[in-house]
């Protein structure tokens, strides 16, 4: 069976349906009212009035009466009855600027439905008006764009209204859409897609921190054992009964994160000290700067082994960060 909503169908039975005394579209405004009308009929909906308030009576052929268009400003309006429902169903065609929206009730019990459009997308302002009476009169089809802004428009027409006010309406030829056949509504209609988020790359473990900072010591019993003694060795400090690693809250130069570390050869922290990730020149020129690196030391790669550092590198040590900066206790500073 073929559609019964197809453009060349509609637009064949449009002008039928207007009153044989004034089959004259005055604006777009008109158009999409008069081809909203015309798919409702062509699904066997009945029009019963063009208002909110006149009684209910048979329109023959559901044709227009002549003032079907002079009701009201902005807006016209449709009555039906269907023989599948016992409901009587409100259509209201509404102008809001450049926009139609189309409002559509069931009155007995509240279920409505709207679809809201811009009236350029789907008719062109300047085919209007037009006597479609004439012989002359220029295809049907051209004032309301092309067919395939036709189909666009019923496809959204069945979707967000039909649907809604009588679901599953069997009628033959009439098949209810879907989200994703009907998408396709109209430029300004359309909601631009997404932008989709980047992918973020996977860092390396050892990206920016470099690698972990404390290797475990040979014995697990070790662990953590220079906390206890935070001022490490000294004169009177008994021999330890496994190798130390060097770790503990005394940070000397033979503490491991100033050096190699476990055995591999190429584990050495950078010139800068600390993580070995900080680059030269790293901090601003003139910055109040501390290095964080240990003084000259056979574990200090960066010192020769005579002990006296390169020109123009310090090891800051002692650094006494802990007390009062210079002029701190002046409350007046």
């Amino acid at each position: 069976m073929a559609n019964i909503l197809d453009p060349a169908v509609l637009v064949s039975q449009l002008p039928d349906l207007l009153p044989p005394s004034n089959k004259k579209l005055a604006s777009p405004h008109d158009a999409i009212a008069v081809l909203v009308h015309t798919a409702f009929t062509a699904l066997d909906f009945r029009l019963v009035a063009t208002d909110d308030v006149s009684a209910v009576r048979p329109h023959p052929n559901n044709v227009l009466p002549d003032d079907w268009n002079t009701k009201g400003l902005v807006d016209r309006t449709f009555r039906y009855k269907h023989e599948q429902s016992s409901l009587e169903f409100l259509v209201k065609i509404i102008k809001l600027g450049q926009r139609t929206l189309i409002n559509a009730i069931a009155v007995e019990d509240d279920k409505s439905a709207s679809l809201d459009i811009s009236t350029n997308d789907f008719t062109s302002p300047s085919f209007y008006p037009c006597d479609v009476a004439q012989s002359d009169a220029a295809p049907l089809v051209n004032g309301f764009i092309s067919s395939n802004r036709i189909a666009d428009f019923v496809s959204q027409l069945k979707l967000k209204i039909v649907q809604r006010l009588i679901p599953g309406l069997n009628k033959e030829g009439y098949t209810e859409g879907s989200e994703v056949t009907s998408a396709n509504v109209g430029p300004s209609a359309r909601t631009p897609p997404a932008r989709p988020r980047p992918a973020t790359p996977p860092l390396p473990d050892d990206f920016l921190y470099g690698p972990r900072s404390h290797i475990p010591p040979d014995n697990p019993l070790e662990i953590g054992r220079r906390d206890w003694d935070p001022f490490g060795d000294h004169a009177f400090t008994p021999p330890p009964l496994f190798p130390r690693e060097g770790d503990g809250m005394f940070v000397g130069p033979g503490h491991p994160i100033f050096g190699p570390r476990g055995n591999r050869s190429d584990d050495v922290r950078g010139p800068w000290g600390g993580d070995g990730y900080l680059p030269p020149m790293g901090a601003p020129p003139r910055a109040r700067f501390d290095p964080i690196m240990p003084g000259p030391g056979p574990r200090n790669p960066f010192y020769p082994r005579s002990g006296r550092a390169p020109p123009g590198r310090h090891s800051g040590e002692p650094d006494n960060d802990e007390f009062m900066p210079p002029g701190a206790g002046d409350m007046f500073m």
